[in-house]
């Protein structure tokens, strides 16, 4: 989010197949720009990382939020613990249900 690579494909814009560099593409970019990329912390399921990638694609269309405040609203762990409950979810309910958790955690 803070990478030239995100600057540069413009991330956070709307999504338009025909300009679309491709995934392995961009990602074969930000290695680059960092030197290798490197594992750590907590590795997750396939599964949930694939469903974080789809909720967090589509949570950007469906209410124009930055990526960086999605994150802050739903991080790695939070997507992780609800996705067993939410992946089965309509894409914007489970959106909603996550935006309703962290305003609870706020209060």
């Amino acid at each position: 989010m803070k990478s030239d690579s995100f600057a540069i494909y413009n991330l956070d814009d709307t999504y338009d197949r025909l300009q679309w560099a491709g995934e392995e593409y961009i990602l074969e970019e930000l290695d680059e720009e960092v030197q290798g990329l490197k594992k750590a912390g907590t590795i997750y399921d396939i599964e949930v990382m694939y469903w974080a990638g789809y909720i967090y694609s589509q949570w950007h269309y469906y209410t124009n939020e930055c990526s960086q405040k999605i994150y802050e609203i739903a991080n790695a762990e939070m997507i992780n613990e609800c996705w067993l409950g939410f992946h089965t979810l309509d894409v914007e309910m489970a959106i909603d249900n996550l935006k309703e958790i962290y305003r609870q955690k706020q209060l």
